[in-house]
């Protein structure tokens, strides 16, 4: 627009209107009024989204590579075709027999071992290439789902013919070559070792890692197709798939050959590795999806927890249970709240602008943003607008692109609330014409002619709403106590006398009590962390006489056994790594580098991204047009980058959360623990804190350049497709509101790792509180998305009552839908009690309480592992396992009567042992009689 520039003099806000090419035109053109979700209009369409446990394959596969990447497609082919030109045979992978196939691996997990870095480098990018479905076979023809099988058949083939250990092998030799590196450049760097280690954070880019990256990805292609049981492959091989799908799961969880350690806990400490600053070139996206589908291909996704919580609550004698993800998919979306003007409490926009109830909003156009952007910020506002406003938490970011305004110069009719419950009605056959006019419906009809007969119709009022169930979606639940806290209540009430402990005598108490207990007993749920709980309480209360049960080796306790001893340095390093990618993070000199694997050389030394590291900004008339370009790519690829490694962390710390908490209760809380002391909670109110509606919406995508598009078009043309803005607008067809699949995935993870830190603790819900959440969780409530929704409502509904009753009353469009959405506790005030005066550190006792149990279980069960920092009474130091405090059978008939298994070798070699254990022994016997004198007195 040429009148940008007039509209404030600042170089920002020219360089914002200055003219950019088609891909920065791309990025600030406005949403369509039918798609945006950052209206509070309960007319906007919900997002037809679907919570599952990761996206389909082939996006899944695109996420794993930068668009920086986009010339190792071609390096990797063309050392598959040198390869092929070396054997004489044609560089078509599909088009040789099996035994040349099984050949051909056997001899590249051989070159993988080779000292010459040059040739390891050249057979992982053939292997890369194969796993990546041998893209250059398609060069005549052919669609991505083709490339995908071919993909998922060649993992399984390289997997049986050994490759998963030579890949883990390789991970391991060139993890180690570069920590020789960086100690070699921490030597050279000299007494000035914090400024040398504060460069080579900043200058890790694509060529520091090339080997690494690599590996990482061909293990991920390796792993991703062989955990999908949802991918088409041929019939006749289902069952060897099978076969090698379960061998490879139990292989997962084996130490790899050049550790002692599975991949899982490699891959961690490549983590604290790279935060610790030792390793700045880890190509941490890759390491982090990686991680994230190993665990999710060894420990299982949300389909298989909710199996193996059926099966363990069935073996328990206990009822199955509702599964959250299955009814929250039969759920309609909340309205969006209703925010608060300067209009006498009716409702209008944020801005205290005009009150219009129920008009209709958008978006803000760019050149209003850009205004808004350079006038004064003195102007008058509500202060009941503070609720919608960022707040409470450091280093806010600025939430004017993400305010609302009403349409009030548009000459079309205003929407009022008697046009929305009016519906046109319908003609003579039946059907609706759409024309929303009672009127213009009526006039295709003569006044005095009858109704047909064929369709009579009782005269009643229209509804546009669709009929809702009359019932709650949840049963409501009950604990045991909470019934013994009635009823100790009541008989206080009563006859003022207690009786500790007792649930069950009810005598003299009125008939209404007896019902209500009745009611309560009606709705008693028992969860396995009760048992638990209750289980570990006599094993420590009765420690020498009481022994655990065998411990099922299930893949949690293994993995479990295998984090213990670093699991605080494991959750600090994740929630660094998470800080650094967080979209309203500011530039910081001692944050971490996360974008070792999206700069190349050029890009850095050109200094095209800016000192946020995660905004693009040029001055255009100084910079030639290439670079430009390369500018806006960059800046699009690191803001992608930034959402899948969003992605990948919040998935894998739901997946431990949920695995160990259904494993052991403890090993659950162990973990949270350290979480909440690594500052969880507010580091995901500060996610939230920002335009969410917006950043579900991101446009950080380049669909040419994604995985296979780019590679088949690679295949067929020998050239990269070229950006326009027709094929780059594919995504805005989405049916249902658009959104982007990994975002709103990556903000529903989030919020269940909260609700799982927060559920029942309440000094950790007085954080809620004191961060200023409930303004955050109100303005998510915007997202109409019923599984996102439900975690905000719940949130909302565990602190309201810290809240007060002047919340509550101005909020009572939340309160409806906490009531109609959230499963009820039949005890729980949540909606009538007021405890403002409660402070964090009046429920440090229950923390402290549960810090001690913790302890206590990881000294019982894993003493001999640990080293314990606590001085809890020195239980954390004890060793329980100790072979002194094992139970010492004395009875000479139960001794006697033992069965023991021999082994083969002790039964052929018995006499032998006869011999020289007992008829060569000398034995003092007038000494063993002596010592024996004293005992015979007695």
């Amino acid at each position: 627009m040429d009148s940008g520039p007039e509209l404030c003099e600042s170089s920002l806000a020219q360089r914002r209107a200055a003219q950019l090419p088609k891909l920065r035109e791309l990025m600030r053109r406005p949403k369509p009024d039918s798609v945006d979700i950052t209206d509070g209009n309960g007319s906007d369409p919900d997002l037809d989204f679907v919570y599952a446990d990761c996206d389909v394959l082939s996006a899944e596969l695109s996420e794993l590579y930068t668009y920086s990447e986009l010339d190792d497609f071609a390096l990797n082919a063309q050392a598959f075709k040198k390869y092929a030109e070396k054997r004489k045979m044609r560089p078509l992978w599909a088009t040789l027999c099996p035994d040349h196939q099984k050949t051909i691996a056997l001899d590249l997990i051989e070159t993988l071992e080779a000292v010459q870095p040059e040739r390891r480098l050249d057979t992982l990018r053939i292997v890369l290439y194969l796993l990546q479905g041998a893209f250059l076979d398609f060069s005549g023809g052919g669609d991505k789902d083709q490339c995908l099988e071919a993909s998922a058949h060649n993992a399984f083939f390289l997997y049986e013919a050994g490759m998963l250990q030579a890949l883990c092998t390789s991970l391991m030799v060139e993890i180690g070559n570069l920590s020789k590196e960086d100690d070699m450049a921490r030597r050279d760097s000299g007494n000035d070792s914090a400024a040398a280690l504060n460069r080579r954070r900043k200058s890790a880019t694509l060529a520091d890692n090339q080997p690494l990256r690599l590996i990482l990805s061909a293990l991920y292609h390796l792993i991703e197709p062989m955990r999908r049981t949802d991918l088409r492959l041929p019939a006749e091989k289902k069952e060897n798939y099978d076969r090698l799908r379960k061998e490879f799961f139990m292989e997962l969880g084996q130490p790899i050959f050049a550790s002692s350690e599975p991949l899982t806990v490699v891959l961690f400490q490549m983590m604290t590795s790279f935060c610790s600053g030792s390793n700045p070139h880890f190509p941490m996206k890759k390491v982090l999806l990686l991680l994230w589908k190993t665990l999710l291909a060894w420990l299982g996704g949300w389909e298989d927890l909710r199996r193996m919580k059926d099966d363990k609550r069935k073996a328990a004698g206990l009822p199955s249970c509702e599964d959250t993800l299955t009814i929250a998919k039969t759920m309609k979306p909340a309205p969006a709240p209703h925010i608060p003007s300067l209009g006498g409490g009716q409702g209008g926009d944020p801005d205290g602008g005009s009150a219009m109830p129920s008009g209709r909003r958008r978006g803000r156009p760019p050149l209003a943003r850009r205004q808004m952007a350079c006038v004064s910020s003195d102007g008058a506002k509500s202060p009941d607008d503070d609720d919608d406003e960022p707040q409470g938490l450091p280093d806010a970011i600025d939430d004017a692109d993400d305010e609302v305004m009403i349409d009030v110069s548009s000459g079309g009719k205003t929407d009022t609330p008697s046009d929305t419950s009016t519906v046109s009605p319908l003609d003579d056959n039946g059907n609706n014409d759409g024309s929303g006019s009672a009127g213009d419906g009526a006039s295709s009809r003569r006044p005095d002619s009858p109704a047909p007969q064929s369709v009579p119709r009782p005269p009643e009022p229209p509804t546009a709403p669709p009929l809702l169930p009359k019932t709650l979606p949840w049963k409501p639940k009950v604990r045991e106590n909470e019934i013994e806290q009635f009823l100790e209540h009541e008989r206080a009430k009563f006859f003022d006398y207690q009786l500790p402990g007792d649930a069950q005598t009810v005598f003299g108490l009125p008939q209404p009590i007896h019902q209500s207990v009745a009611a309560l007993r009606k709705h008693v749920y028992v969860s396995m962390t009760e048992q638990q709980i209750k289980t570990e309480e006599r094993l420590s209360k009765y420690c020498f006489s009481l022994k655990e049960t065998e411990i099922e080796e299930t893949p949690a306790e293994i993995l479990y056994r295998h984090l213990l001893p670093n699991i605080p340095q494991y959750m600090i390093a994740l929630l660094k790594i998470m800080l650094a990618a967080a979209p309203s993070s500011k530039a910081k000199s001692e944050a971490i580098n996360i974008l070792s694997d999206v700069l190349t050389p050029e890009t850095d030394s050109a200094q095209i991204l800016t000192a946020s590291g995660s905004s693009y900004s040029l001055d255009a008339s100084s910079t030639p047009a290439n670079i430009l370009e390369q500018s806006v790519r960059v800046g699009i690829d690191v803001n992608r980058h930034k959402e899948i490694v969003v992605k990948a962390a919040s998935s894998i710390l739901l997946l431990l959360l949920k695995h160990f908490r259904l494993n052991h209760v403890y090993q659950f809380e162990y973990l949270g623990q350290h979480l909440v002391f690594a500052n969880c909670i507010p580091l995901i109110l500060k996610f939230f804190d920002q335009k969410i509606a917006q950043y579900i919406q991101s446009k950080n995508d380049l669909n040419p350049w994604n995985f296979p598009q780019a590679v088949l078009h690679y295949a067929k043309n020998e050239s990269w497709p070229e950006l326009s803005l027709e094929n780059l607008e594919l995504s805005d067809t989405q049916a249902g509101g658009y959104y982007v699949w990994r975002n709103l995935f990556s903000a529903i993870n989030l919020l269940r790792i909260l609700n799982k830190l927060t559920k029942w603790k309440h000094a950790r819900t007085m954080m809620l509180v004191v961060f200023k959440s409930a303004p955050i969780l109100k303005r998510s409530l915007r997202v109409k998305q019923a599984l996102f929704q439900l975690y905000c409502l719940k949130l909302l509904k565990m602190q309201a009552k810290y809240l007060g009753r002047q919340w509550r009353k101005s909020n009572m469009e939340i309160m409806s839908s906490i009531y109609s959405k959230v499963r009820h506790r039949l005890n729980d005030d949540w909606a009538y009690g007021n405890e403002t005066q409660s402070k964090p550190w009046d429920f440090q006792n229950e923390e402290s309480a549960l810090k001690f149990a913790v302890e206590r279980f990881n000294a019982r069960r894993y003493g001999d592992m640990i080293q314990s920092t606590s001085s809890a009474e020195g239980l954390a130091s004890w060793n329980f396992n100790d072979p002194e405090f094992q139970p010492y059978d004395n009875n000479i008939v139960s001794v006697l009567g033992a069965h023991y298994e021999l082994t083969d070798r002790f039964k052929v070699n018995y006499e032998k042992w006869l011999e020289r254990e007992v008829f060569r022994a000398n034995v003092d016997w007038d000494q063993l009689l002596a010592l024996n004198k004293g005992i015979a007195n007695q």
